[in-house]
């Protein structure tokens, strides 16, 4: 009997050990792991500086030319002042696109798709221009070199046939429609089609004889979708005119013409990337200076004048896509104001652009 009262008092200490063991080791653990991150706190990685491997960048060209200056802003957003931004950003090259000796086969084929049957018009330089034989009104100016093109009926000439045959059946129903007109064409690269998709909602003017914007939907007479890239680097990829890509379809409802796409615009630059650069960026707060002091320029005035105070709402890095072509994906930063207000400011430092 004692051999077994020694037995099990043997277990019970051999019991206390391992778990005494078990929670030193948890406890030192607990230690080390506290002692290493309190040493790479006060001892971080260096974070390597900006590479400029591409040197001096030029300047993103903006297609509209009214500044800031004169105006006066407001910064009315969450944080309550201009954002924290990275010191640093990427930057993507843009091959150039030219012209090989398929382009012009390549021109006819594409043209026929559409229904273009005759020879263009017009050519210069690498922009060839088509006219439909069956409707004058409709058009195709095609860039054999990239394959970008616009396709436009020219509304302005015949708006009854193309305004007055009922409204818009609904947002998704037209997304949809001139989804399945691109993809059965294959008129867009894929990249661009499976983007992220907006839309903007318009009715005829006829004393302006042009769209212009429609708030209601009982007036809705067009729609255009926009295909605008997907974010890059969880930054949104923006066009010249803020809120509108010039990858887009204009679709109305009409049984008088050839299609219910009136126009269709593709502008796709390549973007390398696989060979970026990294180059410094301006502060959020030298940003908001630079709005203040008339060096950021007018992407979209909204429903503002040139002197009316603005409240500055949002703040943020995104990338610049043009239309036309630039040799380089670079970072801007944009505002967003009150009354569809935008602005544009290159966000690279000013010492590294030209």
């Amino acid at each position: 009997m004692s051999s077994l009262t020694e037995t099990s008092i043997y277990i019970k200490k051999i019991i206390t050990y391992v778990i005494g063991f078990l929670v030193f080791i948890i406890l030192l653990r607990g230690i080390t792991s506290l002692l290493i991150k309190n040493w790479q706190a006060s001892h971080p990685v260096p974070i390597p500086g900006p590479n400029v491997k591409f040197d001096k960048l030029p300047a993103p060209q903006f297609p509209f030319r009214l500044s800031t200056s004169g105006m006066h802003f407001t910064l009315e957003n969450i944080e309550g002042k201009p954002p924290e931004t990275t010191s640093s950003g990427k930057v993507y090259p843009i091959p150039k696109t030219v012209p090989s000796f398929l382009s012009d086969d390549k021109a006819q084929k594409f043209a026929l798709k559409l229904e273009f049957t005759l020879s263009p018009d017009d050519i210069n330089s690498t922009f060839y221009h088509y006219t439909d034989p069956a409707d004058s009104n409709r058009t195709l100016v095609l860039d054999i070199a990239s394959m970008n093109f616009k396709l436009r009926y020219d509304y302005s000439k015949n708006p009854s046939a193309v305004f007055n045959q009922g409204t818009i059946i609904s947002k998704e129903k037209t997304i949809a429609d001139a989804k399945n007109f691109i993809r059965r064409n294959s008129l867009f690269d894929d990249t661009i089609l499976n983007g992220i998709i907006t839309t903007n909602f318009y009715k005829f003017d006829p004393i302006q004889n042009k769209l212009i914007s429609s708030a209601s939907q009982s007036d809705i007479q067009a729609v255009r979708v926009n295909f605008n890239r997907n974010d890059l680097d969880k930054m949104k990829i923006v066009s010249p005119v803020f809120g509108e890509s010039y990858n887009y379809a204009l679709y109305t409802f009409s049984s008088q013409i050839k299609s219910p796409v009136i126009e269709l615009s593709y502008a796709n630059w390549p973007i390398d990337y696989n060979n970026f650069a990294t180059y410094p960026l301006r502060s959020g707060q030298q940003a908001w200076k630079d709005l203040v002091d008339g060096y950021a320029l007018i992407s979209r005035l909204g429903n503002n004048k040139k002197l009316d105070a603005i409240i500055i709402r949002k703040i943020y890095l995104a990338y610049y896509d043009s239309e036309e072509p630039q040799p380089y994906l670079q970072p801007i930063f944009v505002f967003e104001g009150d009354n569809d207000f935008a602005a544009y400011l290159p966000a690279i430092s000013p010492e590294w652009l030209e």
